[in-house]
């Protein structure tokens, strides 16, 4: 989880700095397409748009090391899409 909030971080940090110099438009679509990107696969895996029934379907026949894994994933697509989108916003402020 570190290696992964590390990443999104460092990534976020470079199109932070080339788009705040370069004043040009791409490296703030660039953060905000990878952060929302990673952001709906991280709630495709969490599980956000399918029903209540569907979850608990789901769940019933998902044994516990899937469900880890599929947790692991939303996590790390979560902490690597965040900070890329919080640098978009600020991209699209400060510009």
């Amino acid at each position: 989880m570190k290696r992964a909030f590390f990443v999104g971080t460092l990534v976020a940090v470079i199109f932070f700095i080339c788009g705040y110099f370069t004043e040009l438009e791409l490296f703030t679509l660039a953060s905000g397409g990878l952060g929302l990107v990673s952001l709906l696969i991280s709630g495709l895996l969490s599980g956000v748009f399918i029903s209540g029934d569907q979850i608990r379907a789901n769940a019933a026949i998902e044994n516990r090391d899937e469900g880890k894994k599929r947790k692991r994933g939303m996590y790390v697509f979560a902490l690597i899409g965040a900070p890329n989108l919080i640098v978009a916003i600020l991209l699209t402020i400060l510009s």
